[in-house]
């Protein structure tokens, strides 16, 4: 037989304890969600990246220009002319009256790429001079006349035709006087567009032709090294939010300065010729022109400025154009190697019929956002925090470069807004190639939400209000480009 003894009541206290913390231990934690989105394949009209558009006459000439693939940036020349009107005073309000309203008023998602330029050949013409004041004459001059007046007397040189170019008036640079008047243009620029949410680019411009810092066939005005160095950091000074970019890739131009690249004979003047075969038509690697020939002998640790600002391109002769739909797969990769945000305004873009060539390039353009993985807890308190786990990859050939924030909206059974979170997540650090994180954050629930059941989403919002934030490269987003996660219930706060 066996003998039992009667457990003591201390004894099954104790039990009774350890049993009930086993139980707290090894009971589920409150439920939380999970996604992992698909990648979705469409063609996202996100900002500040895409295809770029000529705007700058949109004004004088009628209506925006054919948009055959969904493009939202612009390219604006600035006449320095238009916008000085005297020493030191200047017409900001008009100059966006004229030339950004209408874009706005037509597409108010529009962004813009600003130019100044000293000296447009031809800019009669094209339009260039249409809100130059009559009276002044002299309508191929694009810088103000009173640099050419006591005390700052630039001289000035009238030219039929430059290497085929023209006509026009090109300014003398080389002088202290006129480069500190370009130094007080930059500065004032500065002062009016570094942070503007709706500017996607400044391009330095100013000297040259067209403002990229050559005179070619009339070399004898070329901005000597030290203009160019003068405006350059002038430049450095004056935008330290808004993303700048340069013509070429030269010591001169560049100097310490992060800025991007504008490749303004895109293919032709990128690669090494020897990189393709055939060759790009036009191609030409031999001098500082060529952005590979620039990273390579001039300018090495420039190769990576693509980190911190933008590198665009465009293709003005026919025979460029046509690689987009014939060499497509040779343009992607050339576009994926040098990390290009942007292609125009001039490019085959311009026509319509090539969907899905276009579409291809497109999306080879600027950063891509892809959500890998979210999860969130399913029950959440008014006014308390909430603890998140997001992945994003960049799937793109370039970084973002201006200000978003990750946010959490609630959205009522009626599919109104309810509630906005933001929190902290490093999108500006996401680049291409890089291996996605799933990293840990924290939202805080609004302390106004009304308790009940939402569908909480994922959006990436411009930090300026009213701006077009970014869609997802996921399938499942919302027509307003968030990603729903899933239901939630939300308490009262306590």
């Amino acid at each position: 037989m066996s003998l039992r003894h009667p457990a003591s009541p201390v004894l099954t206290v104790l039990a009774s304890a350890a049993v009930a913390a086993l139980a707290m231990l090894s009971a589920p934690l409150a439920h939380a969600g999970e996604l992992r989105p698909a990648q979705s394949s469409d063609d996202l009209p996100n900002p500040h990246r895409g295809f770029l558009l000529w705007g700058t006459t949109v004004g004088a000439d009628g209506g925006l220009p054919d948009n055959h693939y969904g493009a939202s940036m612009y390219q604006i020349y600035v006449p320095w002319r238009e916008i000085e009107t005297a020493d030191q005073q200047f017409d900001w309000a008009g100059f966006e009256q004229r030339h950004l309203a209408p874009i706005l008023a037509e597409n108010p998602k529009a962004t813009f790429i600003l130019r100044p330029v000293a000296d447009y050949p031809d800019g009669v013409s094209n339009n260039i001079s249409f809100y130059f004041n009559k009276t002044e004459g002299q309508l191929e001059r694009d810088y103000p006349k009173f640099l050419e007046q006591s005390p700052v007397n630039v001289v000035g040189h009238d030219y039929t035709s430059c290497g085929g170019d023209g006509p026009g008036r090109a300014p003398e640079y080389n002088t202290p006087q006129m480069r500190e008047q370009l130094r007080q243009f930059v500065t004032a620029f500065g002062q009016r567009y570094d942070g503007d949410p709706r500017i996607t680019a400044i391009h330095v411009g100013l000297l040259g032709f067209w403002g990229e810092w050559h005179t070619s066939g009339c070399e004898a005005w070329e901005p000597d090294a030290t203009t160019r160095q003068t405006v350059r950091d002038a430049y450095a000074a004056a935008f330290v939010q808004t993303p700048v970019h340069t013509r070429y890739a030269r010591a001169s131009d560049l100097g310490g300065t992060t800025f991007g690249i504008s490749e303004d004979f895109f293919p032709s003047f990128t690669a090494m010729c020897s990189a393709y075969s055939p060759q790009m038509p036009r191609c030409d690697d031999t001098g500082w022109w060529n952005l590979e020939w620039g990273f390579r002998n001039e300018v090495p640790a420039a190769r990576e400025n693509w980190k911190s600002n933008p590198i665009g391109g465009e293709s003005p002769y026919a025979d460029q154009k046509k690689t987009w739909t014939s060499r497509t797969a040779n343009i992607v990769k050339m576009l994926k190697d040098y990390h290009f945000t942007w292609l125009g305004p001039a490019g085959q873009h311009e026509s319509a019929g090539y969907a899905s060539q276009m579409r291809t390039i497109k999306r080879a353009l600027g950063y891509e956002f892809t959500v890998r993985q979210v999860n969130w807890p399913d029950s959440m308190r008014a006014g308390a925090p909430i603890p998140l786990k997001l992945s994003v990859e960049n799937t793109g050939s370039a970084p973002l470069y201006h200000l978003y924030q990750t946010e959490l909206h609630w959205v009522d059974a009626g599919g109104i807004t309810r509630a906005k979170a933001a929190f902290d997540y490093p999108l500006n650090t996401l680049l291409p190639g890089a291996a996605p994180s799933l990293l840990d954050r924290t939202a805080t629930v609004p302390a106004t939400l009304a308790p009940g059941s939402y569908s909480l989403r994922l959006a990436i919002a411009d930090t300026a209000p009213g701006r077009p934030g970014i869609a997802a490269q996921n399938s499942g987003r919302d027509t307003s480009g968030r990603l729903p996660l899933g239901t939630v219930t939300v308490a009262a706060a306590r």
